[in-house]
């Protein structure tokens, strides 16, 4: 897996490349932490077009990245998803709790 982690102003992008694994959530969940943890970042884009597979490990952690944007009134939203990370996003309902855009 790869990170590709751009900031420009309040918003981050977050381009991730190859499937996300319980050592890849990990990772994701350090660096983006590290990049949010200021506090001036209030808005969250994640371009998982390159994303083939994510384990629970990962969706949890795009979960509590969530949350923390809801909390301080910021916005997540996924922009661009793999056809089957978008059937299995749909399967556990996922797209009803964070926006995504094909």
């Amino acid at each position: 897996m790869e990170l590709d982690i751009r900031t420009e102003g309040a918003t981050v992008t977050v381009k991730i490349v190859g499937a996300v694994d319980t050592e890849g959530g990990k990772e994701l969940s350090d660096a983006v932490t590290r990049v949010i943890e200021d506090g001036s970042i209030t808005e969250a884009f994640f371009d998982l077009s390159d994303v083939p597979a994510i384990t629970s490990a990962g969706i949890g952690k795009l979960l509590r990245f969530f949350k923390h944007f809801d909390k301080i009134d910021g916005s997540m939203k996924i922009k661009g998803i793999s056809a089957p990370l978008k059937e299995q996003f749909t399967e556990i309902h996922l797209e009803q709790i964070i926006p995504i855009e094909d």
